[in-house]
């Protein structure tokens, strides 16, 4: 996914799932449990459609009981190609 794509999908975002994409800007890999947790103190309503939402977009990947920040948009937002 270019940087111009990757800027058209963030730009599309609903904010909670730009909580949970800023929440995995800052924490890069967390385990399911936990991060369903977190997002939900964070204000997310139904955490477990907001990752997998994020996961079919390819903004985070999804291994085993761990969800991790893609490594183009981690290194997009590193380069200031896109803002979150």
């Amino acid at each position: 996914m270019s940087s111009e794509n990757l800027e058209n999908v963030v730009g599309s975002l609903s904010e909670e799932e730009l909580t949970a994409l800023r929440y995995f800007i800052k924490y890069r890999s967390v385990g399911e449990l936990l991060a369903t947790r977190e997002l939900r103190m964070l204000g997310v309503k139904n955490p477990s459609k907001v990752l997998t939402r994020l996961s079919s977009l390819g903004l985070i990947r999804r291994g085993i009981g761990c969800y991790t920040i893609s490594e183009k948009l981690l290194e997009a937002y590193r380069s200031g190609k896109i803002r979150v």
